[in-house]
């Protein structure tokens, strides 16, 4: 049978200028004679990490082929930040016959014990899933008592008028009008798009 080990490093800007850096984690991989490694080095969500999707694709693909598939990742953070969405991951490769490899926390979904290790983060996962749903509503609860709502407060008239003002000059770059009205610029373009503004591309350049 033909075997395949797959490396994944994942960093946001600030993790690599810290200890969990990307060459520490492909240094790590690499050194368990991972054939290909992926990398994203990102600041947004979970959803934008196209090298990840690749990855998981890939492992499934030869999976199915018939080929002896590791999913190798430094930390088991690294397949996400949320641990209700790192145990769907590891639940999807698995069903896959994709074996998952944490090098930090020793965990082989190949063992019995990996598999135990599993079955413990998928209880506190759940667990943690119902406190956070569980504080959600009783903050709302409380919020409603006193007459509030949970959100974001709206923005004050005077700010959006302003807002809409500098949006219809169309030679004031996007990024200065968010500068100015102390706001960022996906609120610029919502506050545009609510008031039926006319769209216009983002322009980087300072005034």
């Amino acid at each position: 049978m033909q075997q395949l080990s797959i490396g994944y490093a994942r960093v946001s800007t600030a993790e690599n200028r810290q200890e969990l850096g990307l060459e520490l984690q492909i240094r790590a991989l690499e050194s368990q004679h991972c054939q290909l490694i992926f990398s994203d080095q990102l600041s947004g969500s979970d959803d934008e990490r196209p090298e990840f999707n690749h990855a998981v694709k890939l492992a499934k693909r030869k999976a199915a082929a018939g080929w002896q598939v590791k999913f190798m990742v430094y930390k088991l953070d690294r397949l996400s930040r949320r641990t209700v969405k790192m145990i769907t991951t590891i639940d999807d490769l698995t069903q896959h016959q994709v074996q998952v490899v944490s090098l930090r926390e020793q965990l082989d979904m190949s063992t019995p014990t990996g598999i135990l290790q599993y079955q413990i983060l998928a209880t506190f996962s759940e667990y943690e899933l119902n406190t956070i749903r569980q504080r959600t509503r009783d903050a709302l609860a409380e919020l409603r008592q006193h007459g509030q709502t949970l959100g974001r407060p709206r923005l004050s008239t005077d700010v959006e008028q302003k807002i809409c003002k500098l949006y219809c000059i169309l030679d004031y770059p996007v990024n200065d009008i968010a500068k100015v009205c102390g706001v960022s610029v996906s609120t610029v373009y919502n506050v545009a798009k609510r008031n039926h503004l006319s769209q216009r591309k983002l322009t980087l350049t300072n005034r």
